[in-house]
């Protein structure tokens, strides 16, 4: 069809006719999927170049480091995507070079009148060979170039051969190229969910790897940064798939598009101009009408038997990623349960451990408290006795003190009367001088005594 990208086409034994353009195909696989692989690498290398810049403006910077370098799996799933999008770029520039080339051919088939049956296969032929001589480089390598060359290379060795067979048979064999030239875009299509799927295994076993029952408050942001790796991918995989099978879908039909023209430009042109015989140039009306049913049938058949296996396929592929998810989640989930398990029982024995031997360590301590408090129990007691040993001296002294301070008090009021008395003597005796110095002294040793009372007292 319009530019066949993957492995050659395969052929009937009864029509090696074509084998001449199976080989092109191939050449065209290889030489279209190199310089798509090369592009789709340095768009992606541009997107990462430029898409900071172009999202800074629209507030978009936490988007696009989220969702396309949040994760080196980010980086892969990205330059798959663009591998897939390369391809389809590459078949939808071929669009317009294939609805030229065949409303090229339907002007030519119309000028020279090729409907009508009435042109000879000689001339037929000249006349194709001089079409295809005159067109362009790039119309040749086109669908309607390479049917020429088949249906000249066909006529030229089996002259005798019917055509609308092997119309046929071209037709079934350009619908198997367009199938296989979208086997690539499909692997990709395949294969961006499964590297968010396979995020989501990575993030998921992060996040499990990373819950530590001891400091589960400090592995918490561990834990969420892993669940974001795991939902982050599988949202960019899924967003970029739609893509890739909405474009694919559009880029099939269009090509399934100029297919179905070719084949009816087949029919209604070349079979008439290419026939066998007399008969089959009166007939070719009704043959073509038939020929035109019987390949759309064959057409709308196998293009239904083709979605209906890609449906089923897809479902399998679908029940088979998430069966495969599922167990490989149940098991990472179960080793890293049996880790956590493991490292449980043995932090477990550690810990008894560690607190057998700080029970021992807190019962020694305990002990040489205990007998240090004992010991300072006794010094306090031996003080205690001796203090009320010292006090019970001291209450004696003081019981001594009192008596003399008592016996002092008593001297002090003899002395008082006797002063009484001295000074009635001195009065009646008028000897003030001498009743004087007797006041004098006795005052003196009043105060000598008092002094040594006042001085008992404080001590």
């Amino acid at each position: 069809m319009v530019q066949q990208q993957d492995l050659p086409v395969q052929t009937h034994s009864n029509h090696q006719a074509g084998d001449a353009s199976a080989q092109p195909a191939a050449r065209s696989a290889s030489s279209t999927l190199w310089p798509a692989a090369l592009g789709s690498l340095g768009v992606t290398v541009l997107f990462y170049v430029v898409g900071p810049w172009i999202a800074a403006p629209l507030n978009g910077e936490e988007f696009f480091q989220r969702y396309f370098c949040g994760h080196p799996l980010e980086y892969v799933t990205s330059a798959i995507f663009f591998l897939g999008m390369a391809i389809l770029w590459a078949k939808m520039r071929a669009l317009p070079r294939e609805r030229r080339a065949l409303a090229a051919a339907r002007d030519f088939a119309a000028r020279s009148n090729w409907s009508a049956g009435q042109t000879s296969q000689h001339q037929a032929v000249a006349e194709m060979t001089a079409f295809l001589n005159s067109a362009a480089s790039d119309t040749t390598t086109t669908a309607v170039g390479q049917r020429f060359h088949d249906i000249l290379h066909h006529v030229t060795r089996r002259a005798d051969a019917a055509l609308d067979d092997h119309l046929k048979y071209l037709a079934d064999l350009a619908a198997d190229r367009l199938v296989q030239s979208f086997q690539l875009v499909r692997t990709v299509t395949w294969a961006v969910p499964i590297m968010g799927f396979l995020g989501t295994v990575i993030g998921i076993t992060m996040a499990i790897a990373n819950v530590t029952p001891e400091q589960l408050d400090s592995s918490l942001p561990e834990v969420t940064s892993g669940l974001a790796v795991a939902f982050d991918t599988t949202a960019q995989a899924l967003g970029m798939s739609m893509v890739l099978v909405f474009g694919t879908f559009v880029i099939e039909r269009a090509e399934q598009s100029v297919l179905n023209e070719l084949e009816e430009f087949g029919i209604n042109a070349l079979l008439p101009a290419f026939g066998r015989g007399s008969e089959s140039q009166h007939n070719s009306g009704a043959e073509a009408a038939e020929l035109t049913a019987r390949m759309l049938a064959q057409q709308a058949e196998f293009w239904n038997a083709r979605f209906a296996s890609l449906q089923s396929d897809w479902q399998a592929a679908l029940s088979q990623q998430t069966t495969q998810l599922a167990r490989n989640l149940a098991a990472d989930t179960e080793s890293t349960l049996s880790q956590h398990r493991e490292s449980l029982g043995l932090a477990r024995d550690n810990y008894a451990n560690a607190l057998q031997q700080s029970s021992q360590t807190v019962a020694q301590q305990f002990q040489q408290a205990m007998s240090a408090f004992v010991q300072r129990v006794d010094a306090w007691q031996s003080a205690m006795q001796t203090t009320s040993m010292s006090a019970a001296g001291q209450t004696e002294e003081l019981h001594r003190l009192g008596r003399t301070l008592l016996q002092l008090t008593e001297s002090e009021e003899r002395l008082a009367r006797l002063q009484d008395q001295l000074n009635q003597n001195l009065q009646a005796l008028q000897i003030v001088d001498s009743l004087e110095q007797t006041v004098s002294s006795l005052n003196a040793a009043v105060a000598a005594l008092s002094a040594r009372t006042h001085l008992r007292s404080a001590a």
